[in-house]
């Protein structure tokens, strides 16, 4: 019996999962800077709510300057900061819980950037951070 031939269907499965091997780290390490990313546009979504209160109403307290957030105030400045962005993320909420701590929650869809023709996946990325104003704290503080 002759074995001419035998190793071709051996590396056509190897090039064919070194393939698949190769395109899940692709779209796995998209997944991870599509997560790091939305996160970061979250953390810096919670700082613009944090920093949205009017200055009108701050009180010196004889320590401290007191800020007080509302959650119209926080949506809108979220709201804004999110449709500058422009990078199909959506605000999910933006409030403040106690009046001096901003939250934000935004989600965006991510889809595979190689494997969607074969694969058609969306996934839901959701980030939140909490963010608060930072007044008064002089330089040696920190």
């Amino acid at each position: 019996m002759s074995e001419r031939g035998s190793l071709l269907p051996m590396a056509a499965g190897l090039v064919a999962l070194c393939g698949v091997a190769v395109v899940g780290i692709i779209d796995s390490t998209d997944l991870a800077l599509a997560r790091t990313s939305l996160q970061s546009t979250a953390d810096m979504a919670a700082l613009v709510g944090a920093e949205s209160f009017d200055p009108l109403t701050a009180k010196f307290d004889g320590t401290s300057l007191v800020v007080r957030l509302t959650n119209p105030q926080v949506r809108r400045a979220v709201r804004a900061f999110v449709a500058e962005s422009q990078d199909g993320i959506r605000l999910i909420a933006a409030s403040t819980p106690d009046s001096v701590t901003a939250r934000v929650t935004v989600r965006c869809t991510w889809t595979p950037p190689i494997g969607n023709q074969f694969f058609p996946v969306r996934i839901q990325i959701e980030a939140s951070a909490s963010a608060r104003p930072n007044i008064g704290v002089r330089s040696d503080e920190r």
